[in-house]
């Protein structure tokens, strides 16, 4: 059973006036979790970041309005951003650095949180919006936490729906066998300008398919609505997807596993340009293939 995130959101204001060296971001909402009923301990804010990812949903409160129709009571809240400090704590996912920690409280003005430069717990303003320039950004809607039947169906899944508020959409995950970073990029045709423009994903990034298609899929993720991704980086079904991790071995059409490709060296004899032979040296270095001999040489 599910706790009541609005009884999370109420607990928050009996540690007011509590001292940040008592009781820093973390604790408190720990400590708000155990009055509401589930008992966790994390390293921090970043962490908390992470799980709520894992195990619920985050996006800026824009976009939190967008797919459940509101930020609830008993949210989390986050400031998030990428600058590395992520890195410093131990994080080499690329999910970025999740600098603070506060919860909604629908009432008074809006947050309520730990903060070490006011000295200890105390409410501060949230109205639904992303706060500019270092402040609450990010909002985190955990699945432990029950925010009123609607929210808990489309957070669980059931009934998901667009931005449009329309039919059911796809996810998948993001997946490359090297680990690191996929390219969604704003368009799919390699001879047009908006193929040029392309963010980088990390592996393990949930992202809604918009359309399916053989070679690229029409997706949404984050801020980037109906970008383009190679199909080949997408694994379906709600698999989940560590950095690193090997796709699923590809099945033929009558169902047994194909066997691994043979792994021995292939000897090919090519007779290029300079310009060939550049080209082929990058493509090589990318791939991680071994040129043994180039006759003629590049000078």
């Amino acid at each position: 059973m599910k706790a009541s995130a609005e009884k999370l959101a109420a607990a928050g204001f009996k540690y007011i006036g509590r001292s940040y060296q008592e009781i820093d971001c973390q604790d408190f909402v720990e400590k708000c979790l155990q009055d509401a009923g589930i008992s966790v301990d994390l390293k921090g804010s970043n962490a908390w970041y992470r799980k709520i990812r894992a195990e619920g949903w985050t996006g800026t409160p824009e976009e939190c309005k967008a797919r459940f129709g509101s930020v609830p009571k008993g949210a989390f809240l986050f400031i998030h951003a990428n600058d590395g400090g992520e890195v410093k704590r131990g994080y080499h996912d690329g999910l970025g650095n999740a600098k603070h920690i506060g919860i909604t409280t629908g009432k008074g003005e809006g947050a309520i949180h730990s903060s070490e430069s006011r000295g200890g717990v105390c409410e501060s303003a949230f109205r639904g919006k992303t706060i500019r320039g270092g402040g609450w950004n990010c909002v985190g809607l955990w699945s432990r936490l029950s925010y009123g039947e609607k929210i808990d169906r489309l957070l669980d899944g059931d009934g998901q729906q667009d931005d449009k508020g329309g039919e059911t959409v796809e996810t998948a995950v993001v997946w490359s066998a090297n680990g690191g970073n996929v390219k969604l990029r704003a368009g799919k045709s390699p001879g047009s300008g908006s193929y040029r423009l392309y963010d980088e994903v990390p592996v393990g990034t949930s992202v809604e398919v918009l359309e399916h298609g053989d070679k690229w899929c029409k997706v949404s993720c984050g801020r980037r609505k109906g970008w383009y991704m190679m199909t080949e980086f997408l694994k379906f079904g709600g698999a989940t997807v560590e950095p690193g991790e090997d796709p699923e071995a590809p099945v033929a059409a009558d169902g047994p596993e194909m066997p691994a490709a043979d792994p021995e060296t292939v000897e090919v004899t090519l007779t290029l340009t300079k310009r060939e032979a550049e080209l082929l040296l990058k493509i090589a270095d990318n791939l991680s293939w071994k040129l043994t001999q180039i006759t003629g040489g590049l000078g």
